[in-house]
């Protein structure tokens, strides 16, 4: 074995066994099958959260510890975490290849310490709300998927400013007109006032007027 193939199958394991990489497209862009056979391919399915390609070829390839296959467990969700935002538990047990519940949270909990999923576990209805996911590598396939979700978004972003803006125009429009009801109150009042100035003003006229008469 080569001295730069021995350096990049290093790296591999070491972005396969770092608690804070889980996106590996830069590792990727540096390795091939030719230079780094069998951890090619390992890494690559911790690259798509295949866990269950990992099960079926697990005599094939390198043996992960246990954090290491806990690890690909998380990706296995955050995978299916791209193109759904409610997972069951069925589907996540399938997907990572668990039979217990209990570990299956434990492996949720895990994504949620290590900052790649936002989500909340429901227990009760044995379902997972995602909010957002960070710091995965997506593969081509998923593109569609997410910018159909952009698309959606920025749909849903302008709908609401839109609706922002009829509701700001609306106040305006009412603020406007009730300014306008209370300028022409005030003018109605002003007016009022004058009148009754100047009835004031000539009952005095006319009283002076009878008192010299007499």
């Amino acid at each position: 074995m080569k001295p730069d193939e021995t350096v990049l199958i290093d790296e591999i394991r070491r972005a396969i066994g770092s608690d804070t990489t889980y996106n590996f497209s830069d590792i990727i862009c540096q390795v091939t099958e030719e230079h780094t056979g069998p951890y090619f391919t390992l890494l690559h399915i911790f690259a798509t959260g295949a866990y269950l390609t990992y099960a079926e070829k697990i005599n094939e390839l390198p043996t992960l510890r246990e954090d290491e296959v806990s690890k690909l467990r998380v990706l296995a969700l955050v995978r299916m975490s791209t193109n759904q935002r409610v997972l069951k538990y069925e589907d996540m047990l399938r997907e990572t290849g668990l039979s217990s519940t209990q570990d299956l949270e434990l492996v949720v909990i895990r994504s949620i310490q290590c900052g790649v999923l936002d989500c909340k576990i429901d227990e009760a209805s044995q379902q997972v709300f995602v909010n957002q996911l960070s710091g995965y590598h997506v593969v081509p396939e998923q593109l569609d998927f997410l910018l159909d979700s952009l698309n959606s978004w920025s749909k849903s972003c302008k709908s609401a400013l839109d609706g922002i803006k009829s509701d700001v125009d609306a106040s305006a429009a009412e603020l406007s007109a009730q300014v306008k009801k209370q300028e022409a109150q005030l003018k109605q009042f002003e007016t009022a006032m004058s009148n009754i100035k100047k009835d004031k003003s000539r009952d005095v006229s006319s009283t002076k007027s009878r008192k010299r008469l007499a």
